[in-house]
């Protein structure tokens, strides 16, 4: 049975508001931590993230009461980004840490997936090796590139009255790619929908990147979670009502929300001007890593740091507040209120890795401008 969800839209006060169509539920998932709650770890010198990741996820395994671990699918996915460039993807040893911790829950390297859209940009990132190795793992894990086709169900997929966006996937109208019944259903409006997160894995972790974008505003989690993980998601970045409706649609589709359990955000390179490309002119570095189970919260607070980032150096804020906010937190992925969100700072810790002990978070707090990463 073709599985599709249709963003049933409809203006309402000036905002684009609607609502997918909902799919069976699955027993048994892995709790999401509580809405409005964003755990922050300091970064010690040298960001090998190892001691951080572990306190992190200890600290959401102490709040919902159950452990991560293996379940009838054996396997756990992790979402990367690599959208902007090799200097503003995931950081290499967040994705290292959270194998590490992946690991010591009972999941063998080969259960773990790591996903993204373009295998051009995986390499670029240091994720996937050169082609010329002939192999496609990062130390060990299977490394899926969506836009290889492979990956990709003809039956399930985001249904939108959009046109395709030709550049971004031309191989699916051509009649050239691998999979030519893929071709013949992609035809017009379809967004596909990662199969290995849908029906591979027991739960998936989101390992997104700060980076501001001019039809989103902020590209942070719920983004890396939604459009970077569908095909043709181009078409929908030319008007941002648009962008914001097929965002918030696609992370409350039940099949995909349902084992979307954590999400991290490091603050060791992100950018709040001129992207979504890097651009180290633009780009700040604080020794803090974000983890929710909320990623409209999260998105909350990377929107507010890029605005003090850019009133400090002399460019306008971003403005209004990005539209996916609102909309996913009306449909109960998470929420936008500053008042509603907790920051919640673990206690230091010694970091065994490389000896070296944690910054105390509340000198951090008045780092407000740090130095430009070139």
């Amino acid at each position: 049975m073709v599985r599709s969800w249709l963003g049933c839209a409809c203006v309402l006060g000036g905002l684009l508001i609607g609502a997918p169509f909902s799919g069976a539920q699955e027993a048994a998932l892995p709790p999401r931590g509580p809405l409005g709650l964003v755990w922050e770890a300091p970064l010690s010198s040298g960001a090998l993230y190892y001691t951080e990741v572990a306190a992190l996820i200890d600290a959401y395994e102490a709040a919902v009461g159950a452990q991560l671990s293996s379940g009838a699918r054996g396997k756990v996915g992790l979402k990367v980004n690599t959208r902007g460039g090799r200097g503003l993807s995931t950081p290499l040893q967040l994705l290292r840490a959270v194998i590490e911790a992946l690991e010591a829950r009972g999941f063998s390297r080969d259960a773990i997936l790591i996903v993204d859209y373009s295998a051009y940009e995986l390499r670029q990132a240091g994720i996937l090796p050169p082609l010329s190795l002939d192999q496609a793992r990062f130390e060990g894990c299977p490394v899926l590139a969506l836009n290889s086709e492979r990956h990709y169900d003809a039956d399930w997929f985001y249904d939108s009255p959009l046109p395709p966006a030709l550049q971004q996937e031309p191989q699916l109208f051509s009649g050239l790619g691998q999979n030519g019944s893929l071709a013949e259903g992609a035809k017009e409006r379809k967004s596909f929908l990662p199969a290995p997160l849908l029906f591979e894995v027991d739960f998936w972790i989101n390992l997104a990147v700060g980076v501001d974008d001019v039809a989103l505003g902020v590209d942070g989690a719920l983004a890396n979670a939604t459009l970077w993980n569908v095909s043709n998601s181009q078409r929908f970045l030319d008007n941002p009502a648009t962008a914001s409706a097929a965002v918030a649609e696609i992370a409350a589709i039940p099949e995909l929300q349902e084992r979307m359990v954590l999400h991290f955000v490091s603050l060791e390179r992100y950018q709040f001007i001129g992207g979504p490309r890097f651009n180290s002119l633009y780009s700040r570095s604080e020794p803090r890593l974000w983890m929710s189970g909320d990623p409209v919260a999260l998105d909350r607070l990377l929107f507010d740091r890029m605005n003090t980032m850019r009133l400090l150096e002399g460019f306008p804020e971003i403005a209004p507040l990005p539209r996916q906010l609102p909309f996913a937190a009306s449909l109960g992925l998470g929420v936008f209120e500053k008042s509603r969100i907790r920051v919640e700072r673990l206690p230091l810790v010694t970091n065994a890795k490389n000896g070296a002990v944690q910054s105390d978070m509340e000198a951090l707090e008045v780092e407000l401008a740090p130095q430009t990463v070139e």
